[in-house]
């Protein structure tokens, strides 16, 4: 395995709406928090209009260059100090993922667009849900996920050439 190899995927199963940058690493994932728009900001750009959605267009920019300076300083540094940059950051070691499935996009998108989803339960019985946002996103993923989940993953999408985006499995019969 490469050093640091990552993808990007939303956290969509806790309170905040965060956007992370998943490393794999020594049978660990890193997610190191890139920002996202809160709950607040989005109920503001839901719930007043017009208004609201100049408020979270001028909110999301500044996610964005949040975002790129988390990255620029990420350039070098170990993961483990960017661990403790961010109270939202965490590591999960890769054994303790009990079951893991790579799902096509939610018919309902609750949180903005999706290519895809990611879901995975702990042995303590925590449970995690990530979407991808891009199609690039989620190819990256499902090219790093099944060789380190190995038999811990179901995938339940395939790609459909024709539409250019992933879609569920269909069953012959």
């Amino acid at each position: 395995m490469k050093k640091n190899e990552f993808f990007e995927a939303k956290d969509v199963s806790r309170n905040a709406d965060c956007l992370y940058r998943v490393y794999a690493q020594s049978g660990e994932f890193y997610f190191i928090c890139l920002g996202g728009l809160g709950q607040t900001a989005q109920a503001l750009t839901v719930h007043f209009g017009l208004l609201g959605l100049l408020i979270g267009s001028v909110l999301k920019k500044r996610a964005k260059k949040q975002a790129e300076a988390v990255l620029q300083r990420a350039e070098g540094q170990d993961l483990e100090t960017l661990l403790r940059e961010n109270k939202k950051n965490f590591k999960v070691y890769i054994p303790e993922i009990t079951d893991a499935v790579v799902e096509p996009p939610a018919f309902f998108a609750m949180h903005g667009t999706q290519a895809g989803r990611w879901n995975f339960k702990l042995r303590d019985g925590k449970k995690f849900r990530f979407e991808f946002e891009t199609t690039g996103a989620m190819q990256t993923a499902m090219n790093l996920l099944p060789r380190l989940l190995n038999a811990t993953l179901r995938v339940n999408v395939e790609w459909n050439e024709p539409k250019k985006k992933f879609q569920k499995i269909k069953t012959v019969g």
